[in-house]
């Protein structure tokens, strides 16, 4: 089936600032790279694009890298270049940060390492981490901010809120806390609420994709789609490098019944991004089940239902599920009971009885 529609938190640029010290010729059309997730290290690293430097990005800053040219790494939320040395990975960074805080336990390397736990999805380490750099440092909003995620991560919204409403008290013009604030409120289903504080993220950051497909999602939700297609549009027009809102937009597409408009946004959701287990998963369910026929293509759903598997290691319910039906409308009956079973195997309880009898259908067959 579809997947859910995504409020990805490493689309975020987490604006931590958190002090850490340790001829240009550039296009998106360098080779591609398993996408990674880097984290911002150098006080001076620069976003550049051939035209120049396009922004300033703070130590601390999460990216997600998707190509290399090569000294260079591509950023398609950011639309720009950066300098390979000016970051480095999550378990590159934690190896760092454990020799420089016991020389040195300063709030800045507690709250670095938090963050870099917190890509790692380590979160009770991150936790750790943010505690002891709030004790150090109590007045720093970014902080406040990453720990709130933290807690919206476990589920936690609560805490999360706490943290959240003391990061715009301390700063007012935060559009991160905002927008994780909006996650927040939207995943406890208060999408309104949500929708409010998207809006002052992208009022303080009209730049903020992330935001806008945040907000295109809570829109959805309401089943405005007029208003969330203005969302994605808009993201598209700020930025048209993040593969996850074409993805989004194309599910949309569906849901108003535009096939045709829907495949084109799948296909550039995996130009921009080939390693997208969620786009395979997507664009397989659309040539499978499409209720026009005209866009069923049967090997083809088989095809992207497979590297969506393969992608996430055949983890997935959901995309198991994908392939099963594939394989079902590719008349491979028996591959498409042995990809249900296995979906049935690793689905959460209120799925499985749907799922049993879909199975029982495709025993039949």
């Amino acid at each position: 089936m579809p997947t859910e529609l995504k409020t990805n938190p490493l689309l975020l640029i987490l604006a931590c600032h958190v002090g850490f010290c340790p001829d240009l010729a550039l296009s998106a059309e360098a080779p591609q790279i398993q996408p990674r997730i880097r984290i911002v290290t150098a006080k001076d690293a620069e976003i550049k694009t051939s035209g120049g430097t396009l922004q300033k990005v703070s130590p601390g800053e999460v990216v997600l890298v998707t190509q290399k040219n090569k000294e260079w790494l591509w950023i398609p939320l950011l639309a720009g270049w950066i300098k390979q040395t000016d970051v480095r990975s999550p378990e590159e960074l934690v190896k760092f940060l454990n020799q420089a805080l016991e020389t040195k336990p300063t709030a800045e390397r507690h709250h670095l390492r938090g963050i870099a736990f917190q890509v790692l999805k380590n979160y009770e380490q991150a936790l750790s981490d943010f505690n002891a750099a709030i004790k150090l440092k109590t007045d720093n909003p970014h902080i406040y901010v990453n720990r709130g995620n933290i807690w919206r991560l476990k589920g936690d919204y609560a805490k999360a809120l706490t943290d959240l409403n003391q990061a715009i008290q301390l700063d007012l013009s935060s559009s991160n806390a905002f927008h994780i604030r909006g996650l927040t409120y939207f995943e406890n289903e208060q999408p309104q609420k949500a929708i409010a504080d998207f809006n002052e993220a992208i009022r303080l950051n009209p730049q903020m994709v992330s935001a806008l497909n945040a907000r295109g999602i809570a829109y959805r939700s309401l089943n405005q789609l007029d208003q969330a297609l203005q969302d994605f549009n808009q993201a598209i027009k700020t930025n048209k490098f993040v593969s996850e809102v074409f993805n989004n937009r194309a599910t949309l597409w569906e849901q108003k019944q535009q096939y045709e408009s829907a495949v084109n946004d799948y296909q550039r959701a995996l130009e921009l991004n080939p390693s997208s287990a969620t786009a395979h998963n997507d664009l397989a369910w659309l040539y499978a089940t499409c209720p026009d026929t005209k866009f069923r293509d049967p090997k083809a759903a088989v095809s992207h239902a497979e590297q969506a598997c393969e992608l996430t290691q055949s983890a997935d319910w959901n995309m198991l599920d994908t392939l099963a039906t594939a394989y079902r409308e590719n008349q491979q009956a028996d591959l498409a009971v042995k990809s249900l079973t296995k979906a049935i195997q690793k689905a959460p309880a209120e799925q499985i009885i749907e799922l049993q009898k879909k199975l029982e259908i495709f025993q039949k067959l």
